[in-house]
């Protein structure tokens, strides 16, 4: 299953090729992501852009799952997260990534690796943020 979603999207190859190293780096996801990933694998209509369906999308979540951590915030911290974007005068869907970035200052994660690189600097200045690539090629040259 894995395969499939390496060869469905531009960026899948790089990212993948971080979980299949030969010293993989530790990862953690946020919970609530696995949720807009399974939406994103099974849409339907002209916004598809996987067509899975619900069980090779289960498939490929899990086989995620089952090499990386599961992080999240709790719930009054949700509620409290979303406050603050509120606040901020945030809009719409970067709320998501609000809730991933407060998931790793949470749970003191270091680095974010994504390819959505201004949403998340934009939201977390604070906090590393990386490409896969750029990410890959930093564990090179440190070790």
């Amino acid at each position: 299953m894995v395969a499939i979603l390496a060869e469905a999207h531009e960026h899948h190859t790089a990212s993948l090729a971080l979980l299949a190293g030969p010293t993989p780096a530790r990862f953690a996801v946020s919970a609530h992501s696995y949720a807009e990933a399974y939406s994103t694998l099974t849409r339907g209509g002209e916004r598809a852009l996987f067509g899975f369906s619900a069980g090779e999308a289960w498939a490929a979540l899990a086989s995620l799952r089952a090499i990386t951590g599961l992080v999240d915030l709790t719930a009054a911290q949700t509620f409290e997260a979303i406050g603050h974007y509120a606040a901020s005068g945030g809009v719409g869907p970067r709320l998501y990534d609000a809730l991933i970035g407060g998931a790793a200052v949470m749970h003191g994660i270091p680095c974010i690796v994504t390819w959505n690189l201004g949403h998340l600097r934009g939201l977390f200045p604070n906090l590393n943020v990386l490409t896969p690539e750029a990410f890959a090629a930093g564990r090179t040259t440190q070790g």
